[in-house]
């Protein structure tokens, strides 16, 4: 680091900063998106207090973050996979990663009594990859995109697949909720809380999503919930570039029925709904089906890249303060 990057000073962002911030989020969102022109990043900063700015002796601008806290109340079904308290690292800017640290260091000073924090940053971007491991974060999850090709799979014989009605509530929750207690138990960053079952509840009797029912010998085995929703073109940061796709919530296969093939089933049944749904509204082809999934999931980690999901986005976090496994 040269001189005037040895002494950093982190303070809020003025309004005078803001030129010079711009162009330090416009010089990160053109590397990330050369690596990957699919991801967006803001350029322009956000006006108001509770940004800081990182500033090197001679008073120019090095770096720049606007926190974000979040809390979540106790119903959230968010904190499956949410601490209730946490700090988002938003607007994102730094010329390396001494920078990086500083910045780290102030926010959570000013954030002291958050369970976590963390950031969502473009999976393509390795130099990013060396600053947040620097600062104490570990890659948590990944969402991933897929382009909208079939995936055939047949169901295993005496396994038939049906859209599951309202009357199904009680059998897709119980599977539902055995997915996440699986995933709590490999994951730091899961745990079963009460909004888990609402939630899931809640989306089938509302019509809000799909779920397509796996039955063997008229006992549900399987399930995989999905919905649709629109990306619309914009200038800040998005996760997928402008276009409608299918969002695949969940998938679940009760434990003693893992590894027949009935989760690639529900998978193929689920993209060729949605595909469905689609020409039927008249939205045309699908842009591609997206999920989340954990890297803390053997079985996740192994089955969605082999299928084709490929990471765009890592979510980076903190949480030594989350227990595994934690209820309520």
């Amino acid at each position: 680091m040269g001189d005037a990057l040895s002494v950093l000073t982190v303070r809020e962002r003025l309004p005078a900063d803001e030129p010079a911030v711009a162009r330090l989020l416009a010089a990160i969102a053109e590397r990330v998106e050369e690596l990957d022109p699919r991801v967006r990043l803001a350029r322009r900063p956000v006006p108001g207090a509770g940004a800081l700015v990182a500033i090197d002796r001679d008073g120019l601008p090095r770096g720049h973050v606007r926190p974000v806290i979040e809390e979540l109340a106790p119903d959230d079904e968010a904190r499956q996979y949410a601490a209730d308290r946490s700090v988002r690292w938003t607007e994102v800017a730094a010329d390396s990663a001494g920078t990086i640290d500083a910045l780290a260091a102030a926010l959570r000073r000013e954030a002291a009594g958050a369970e976590a924090d963390g950031v969502l940053w473009p999976a393509a971007d390795a130099v990013a990859a060396d600053w947040w491991t620097a600062v104490g974060l570990e890659r948590n999850a990944h969402y991933c995109l897929r382009p909208l090709d079939p995936l055939p799979a047949d169901p295993p014989e005496g396994v038939t697949l049906r859209t599951a009605t309202p009357d199904d509530v009680d059998a897709v929750v119980a599977l539902q909720v055995d997915a996440v207690t699986f995933q709590a138990e490999v994951s730091p960053y899961v745990r079963v809380v009460a909004g888990t079952a609402a939630g899931f509840s809640r989306r089938l009797l509302e019509g809000r999503s799909t779920t397509v029912l796996a039955e063997q010998d008229g006992e549900p085995v399987g399930v995989a919930e999905w919905w649709t929703s629109t990306v619309e073109p914009g200038g800040g940061t998005a996760l997928m570039p402008p276009g409608r796709y299918a969002y695949l919530n969940s998938v679940g296969v009760r434990f003693e029925s893992r590894g027949d093939g009935i989760g690639r089933a529900l998978i193929s049944a689920a993209l060729a709904a949605a595909a469905e749904q689609a020409r039927e509204e008249g939205s045309g082809v699908l842009a591609g089906t997206t999920l989340w999934f954990s890297v803390h999931n053997p079985i996740a980690s192994r089955v969605w890249p082999r299928l084709g999901w490929q990471p765009l986005w890592t979510l980076w976090e903190r949480r030594a303060l989350l227990p595994v496994a934690a209820t309520g």
